[in-house]
């Protein structure tokens, strides 16, 4: 969803897309400590996008 729709309606390169469907919102809501990016002490909350970037499996929390 979000990120298909900013490639395509926005024109935004790929990394920008992921960007502002993680990161950006995480800081808006205050959650940047636990959330919005793949590092160490973050939550394992990761989405698996096909070529067409549609969802195919998702984790929260590490768990699918």
């Amino acid at each position: 969803g979000a990120v298909r729709n900013a490639v395509a309606m926005l024109g935004l390169g790929l990394e920008d897309a992921v960007m502002i469907a993680s990161a950006a919102p995480a800081a808006f809501l205050g959650l940047s400590a636990a959330r919005g990016s793949i590092a160490p002490g973050q939550a394992a909350d990761l989405v698996l996008l096909d070529g067409e970037r549609n969802v195919v499996r998702t984790w929260i929390d590490g768990r699918e």
